[in-house]
């Protein structure tokens, strides 16, 4: 990866790609469309809503976040 990692960039697209209208996440998430819109627009999101969105969507958005990191930062194996 080598743009920018957005985590509400990731959502939208998947939700795009199932099919799936705002209306309907936004219900599934218990929220209201207009905080869905904002949830696209969050590079980060906090860990419950992402674990509720990851369910919902049926995708580790966590797994997508790691692979990310793993790019970019670069821990030392042994210290």
């Amino acid at each position: 990866m080598t743009e920018e990692f957005h985590l509400g960039h990731l959502i939208r697209e998947e939700l795009d790609r199932q099919n799936l209208t705002v209306v309907w996440f936004a219900e599934a998430i218990n929220s209201d469309r207009s905080n869905c819109y904002d949830i696209f627009e969050r590079k980060f999101i906090n860990l419950e809503l992402l674990e509720r969105i990851s369910k919902v969507l049926k995708r580790n958005f966590f797994k997508d976040l790691a692979e990310y990191e793993e790019t970019v930062v670069k821990i030392p194996t042994q210290m």
